[in-house]
């Protein structure tokens, strides 16, 4: 085989195979990060806005109407936890189903302070209050629940697309290491020398002597 041909060939393989290599760990690289960006969301934040919806108002409300906390605390803490809500809502880019339910939650939080600030601790317990909290929290709760959903399967999809990057580049490494051992060894198959043929001089025949 010609050995320039080898030679382009070589090369022609190594550069395709660092262009796929590039290529591949860029896609591989942003798949990753917008994995790890959707589950960062998930964990630091619609996690912690499920608590604070889900966990926080409803054990802190339950436990000052029957005296558990001080009924001071438990309305100091709805103003810190609307405030860690709303930052956490933010941060989450704000979208409109979970402002709109926030809202709702933010006017009882407001109808549960005033009834604090009057000293009408007891009242939180009562049916039409613990039935206007639940008629706001549940929706709520419900909605950052689909959220966490979604965005863990998002996550989950960009990280089989760079797992997926990453089979297609190792199967493309095998083809192209079985093109290079090709290669390598063109030169050596059927390099064996033909055996050589010695021709050997003719012989002119003496001219016979003279006939009688």
């Amino acid at each position: 085989m010609n050995p320039k041909l080898i030679t382009a060939a070589l090369a022609a393989t190594v550069v395709c195979f660092s262009g796929i290599g590039v290529m591949t760990v860029q896609r591989v690289s942003e798949n990753i990060a917008e994995s790890d960006r959707e589950f960062a969301l998930t964990s630091n934040v619609l996690s912690p806005l499920f608590d604070i919806y889900g966990l926080a108002i409803v054990d802190g409300q339950a436990k000052a109407s029957k005296g558990l906390i001080d009924g001071k605390e438990f309305c100091a803490s709805l103003t810190k936890l609307e405030a860690e809500a709303e930052r956490l809502i933010a941060e989450f880019g704000e979208p409109k189903e979970l402002v709109a339910k926030h809202k709702l939650v933010k006017a009882y939080l407001k109808k549960a302070r005033e009834a604090c600030d009057k000293g009408n601790i007891e009242t939180l317990n009562s049916p039409a209050m613990t039935a206007e909290l639940y008629g706001v929290i549940d929706p709520m709760t419900e909605l950052i629940n689909k959220l966490l959903l979604e965005n863990l399967e998002t996550s989950r999809k960009y990280k089989k697309s760079a797992d997926s990057a990453l089979l297609a580049f190792e199967r493309f490494a095998s083809v192209a290491a079985g093109l290079g051992i090709v290669f390598a060894v063109a030169p050596w198959i059927g390099a064996k020398k033909a055996p050589s043929v010695i021709i050997k001089p003719k012989r002119r025949k003496k001219k016979e002597a003279n006939r009688p």
